[in-house]
């Protein structure tokens, strides 16, 4: 045998041990058969595959293609909510598609269920059902690279635990994720009968446009990063039961445009959100809120930009908010039982050579606002130094930033250049700055 023919032996070997692995079905096969692109319902043909696959433990391989669907794929039909743990794959996501036009949750998962490489759409011209439901207290399952959209709901769970939500596309829907305690009513934390809250999740690029909400989570310990909300009304809802709230929930790098309320929060003890860019709308049609919190406990904001125009920058009941929230045109709404501290703090040393040094971007300015900003430290190792000063800023362009010196002896000499802020020991000779804070609270 030559070189070439043994070559392509083995690739025959590769391939068919790759096609037939005994680990895995496809609806398919000639024990299930269902037929690709023929326009016929293929449901009882793919809750065969499925109920085999629990049965046998086996995986669940949908090709290219599309197939029709008129009932619910349920993997919990054979061995209940604890025992269908099961993993259902397509060949891509913009390949494998499942569709429905009826009032149904497409799919009906549980503990331990893997979805991945699906395209799943409601093709009745409206919004309707459900595309994957989690009706009973899931944990360790994993949802990625899905490509959702048509339905009311893309993805309902109730009491998720311990799972992912990664790198899905969620397109035209009333709710893009929904975890909820008990119907519309958030659940309890440990306190049967009434359930659990769904506890210690995490969404990764997670993208939602044309929705009423994105996300929305009766959640604690729940991470989202990396995540998408466009044209919807609310970004992301975060929400508990007035005595017994929702806590220690994340939100990092999340990206909002054309979203009336980015943050809606709403009974919760604390609530991390790191990195956002918010974009409002025109003058004449603003946003509402970049954060709506009613008894939102504490709220922690850092490294937030934004433009376009809004209604409030914040609305506040009952909540305590740290950080800067940026927001063109926008106009604080605080109650008598809020506080929202707009300050930022970072370290400082300046050198003795009258050299203009840029601050750090977590002090950095924004929008059309008025700010106070304090520098303290010990220039050349024994001399206290207290600078405050008053920036009057447009648009973070020098030219249009007016900065008034208030207090001190002129040690420090601050100004603005392309929305950040620089600072010169205005001193030659000696150390230098060391040791120094700055401080930045927007006033108005």
């Amino acid at each position: 045998m030559n070189y070439r023919n043994s070559i392509f032996l083995l690739s025959l070997l590769s391939s068919s041990a790759i096609a037939f692995d005994a680990s895995v079905i496809s609806i398919t096969d000639s024990r299930f058969g269902a037929i690709a692109n023929d326009n016929i319902d293929d449901t009882v043909q793919i809750q065969a595959a499925i109920n085999y696959a629990v049965e046998n433990n086996k995986s669940v391989y949908i090709p290219a293609g599309t197939f029709k669907v008129s009932n619910t794929l349920d993997v919990t039909q054979r061995k209940g909510n604890h025992n269908s743990r099961i993993k259902i794959y397509g060949e891509k996501r913009n390949l494998s598609k499942l569709e429905t036009s009826a009032d149904i949750a497409l799919f009906k998962v549980a503990h331990g269920v893997e979805l991945h490489n699906l395209s799943l759409s409601q093709t009745a011209g409206y919004k309707k059902g459900t595309a994957i439901d989690i009706p009973f207290a899931s944990y360790r399952s994993n949802f990625s690279k899905l490509d959702i959209s048509g339905f009311n709901t893309g993805i309902n769970g109730k009491w998720v635990i311990w799972s992912r939500f990664e790198d899905l596309f969620i397109a035209n829907v009333n709710l893009g994720i929904h975890l909820h305690g008990n119907g519309e009513a958030p659940a309890y934390w440990n306190t049967e009968p009434n359930g659990w809250f769904n506890n210690v999740n995490v969404f990764d690029n997670v993208y939602v446009e044309k929705s009423d909400t994105g996300i929305k989570l009766a959640a604690m310990g729940s991470d989202i990063a990396n995540s998408t909300v466009q044209n919807s009304r609310v970004g992301i809802e975060i929400y508990g039961p007035a005595d017994h709230r929702t806590w220690n929930n994340q939100i990092s790098n999340f990206y909002a445009e054309g979203v009336k309320t980015v943050f809606k929060v709403k009974n919760s003890r604390t609530l991390d959100i790191n990195g956002v860019f918010a974009q409002g709308g025109k003058s004449s049609d603003r946003a509402y809120a970049v954060i709506d919190a009613e008894n939102g406990g504490v709220i922690n904001i850092k490294g937030m930009t934004g433009q376009d125009w809004w209604t409030h920058s914040v609305v506040l009941k009952n909540t305590n908010l740290t950080g800067h929230v940026a927001a063109v045109g926008g106009t604080p709404s605080i109650d008598a039982q809020s506080v929202y501290s707009s300050k930022q703090t970072a370290g400082i040393s300046l050198p003795a050579n009258s050299s203009w040094v840029a601050l750090p971007s977590s002090v950095a300015i924004s929008l059309n606002s008025t700010y106070r900003v304090t520098v303290t430290g010990i220039r050349d190792g024994y001399e206290p130094v207290l600078e405050e000063y008053t920036i009057f800023n447009w648009n973070g362009v020098s030219r249009y930033g007016k900065i008034t010196h208030n207090s001190g002896v002129g040690r420090v000499k601050i100004k603005v250049e392309g929305g950040r802020l620089y600072a010169q020991l205005a001193y030659n000779g000696g150390n230098g700055l060391s040791g120094g804070k700055v401080t930045i609270e927007r006033l108005h």
